[in-house]
């Protein structure tokens, strides 16, 4: 059975690009496009990974990981935040984020960082 990756990006064009890159490597995608559908997605669904942008109209990476880490079936889930601002490394750790990746993300760096994630070698 494959892993499953939950992208939250409010920039449709990147879900799309990760969306392609990690589906080849084999992951079963499911998209967000902010932290709202995002945690909607969660009430019902539990992914093996997240990846999730911090800056997001509605609802951002913060406060979505915040939730999550509350969330008694979500709080062990795996996280990667993609961010293009490396202030937010702090809050990533903060809320237990397995990695923090700087975009843009070349398509290897992604696939080593879901890979090491899910082998639990994390950051």
């Amino acid at each position: 059975m494959a892993y499953s990756v939950l992208i939250i990006d409010d920039d449709k064009e990147l879900r799309a690009i990760y969306r392609a890159i990690l589906e080849r490597e084999g992951y079963a995608i499911f998209e967000a496009p902010n932290g709202a559908e995002a945690l909607k997605f969660l009430m019902n669904q539990t992914p093996d990974i997240i990846l999730i942008d911090m800056l997001m109209p509605m609802l951002g990476g913060e406060a979505v990981m915040q939730r999550i880490r509350q969330m008694p079936a979500l709080k062990n889930t795996r996280v990667v935040v993609l961010t293009a601002y490396p202030r937010f490394r702090e809050s990533a750790l903060y809320f237990q984020a397995d990695q923090f990746l700087v975009k843009p993300v070349r398509p290897e760096e992604l696939v080593q960082a879901i890979a090491s994630t899910l082998s639990n070698e994390g950051v």
